[in-house]
């Protein structure tokens, strides 16, 4: 990896994802991208205004010039600390910063395109914690990247990447998505779990299926990389609890689409996004290979 985006607010998610991506990049000679977005669209009453005045045009100048300044006071701390963690770590990571104001499903879609990172790295609250580093806001984002989307529980301090967990129901697209996810992190020593859970009877093809999907990676799994299985459960909740629980997993990986995502990776029952976020680990989001 070469640059990471790194949407922050300056709240403890912030430093805590910057940490995560440091951990992720060891070794390697990387830029930290550090990307803000704050409110312009703040919006007032026209009551006590002129009627031909403008109350947006004269709200924004007067209030959003403030926000923005603040965030730039913000940023330059949050900078001279990141820079502080680099000198003690002995990490090559160089830091570049940048502000936008917007809103942030937009502006960080907008700016994977124009900045073309390898992978964003991006800090979440949990339900009930509004900002734009919410976890419903992190899923959104998911959707619409173009390169893959990693989201940290604000919580979450264990900066490892040992164990992963890959939830299939034999997309077509599922070689390409594990080439990516193999290729993103190579530099480390990992091992993925590539899982179908079955919620309801045992299915022959199911094991047909894994049984294809295993020999693509056959290498991967002589080197201990990778392993396959075929999982009987009958809650979905229980399932991935258990199953990561029982191999460690610290990280998620998956395909997202843009509607109902895991409606296929359970094979009569949906599971959505919040179901893993409820995990409480990191989850990565790749996607799918362009034309």
């Amino acid at each position: 990896m070469k640059t990471i985006l790194i949407p922050v607010d300056f709240s403890k998610g912030s430093l805590h994802s910057i940490k995560y991506a440091m951990e992720l990049t060891v070794n390697q000679q990387v830029t930290f991208h550090l990307f803000h977005i704050y409110n312009d669209q703040v919006m007032v009453p026209d009551s006590g205004l002129p009627e031909a005045m403008d109350s947006d045009v004269f709200f924004n100048s007067d209030v959003v010039i403030a926000l923005k300044e603040q965030a730039e006071q913000q940023m330059a701390t949050l900078k001279k600390e990141v820079k502080a963690l680099i000198k003690t770590s002995g990490r090559q990571i160089t830091i570049t910063t940048t502000m936008q104001g917007g809103d942030p499903r937009w502006e960080i879609t907008e700016t994977c395109k124009e900045l073309q990172p390898d992978l964003v790295v991006m800090g979440t609250r949990g339900q009930g914690k509004k900002g734009f580093l919410e976890g419903n806001m992190a899923a959104k984002i998911m959707e619409k990247a173009i390169v893959p989307v990693l989201a940290v529980p604000e919580d979450y301090s264990d900066f490892q990447l040992k164990n992963i967990m890959y939830p299939t129901h034999f997309n077509q697209m599922d070689i390409h998505v594990l080439q990516q996810l193999f290729s993103l992190i190579n530099h480390l020593k990992f091992h993925v779990f590539v899982c179908h859970f079955q919620l309801e009877k045992k299915n022959e093809e199911a094991g047909i299926l894994m049984e294809e999907l295993e020999k693509a990676f056959e290498k991967e799994k002589a080197e201990g990389k990778i392993s396959f299985q075929l999982v009987e459960a009958f809650d979905k909740r229980v399932a991935l609890k258990e199953f990561t629980k029982q191999n460690s997993i610290d990280l998620v990986a998956f395909l997202p689409k843009k509607r109902h995502p895991f409606k296929y990776l359970f094979s009569s029952h949906n599971i959505r996004k919040k179901d893993l976020f409820e995990l409480q680990l990191p989850v990565l989001a790749l996607h799918k290979m362009e034309g």
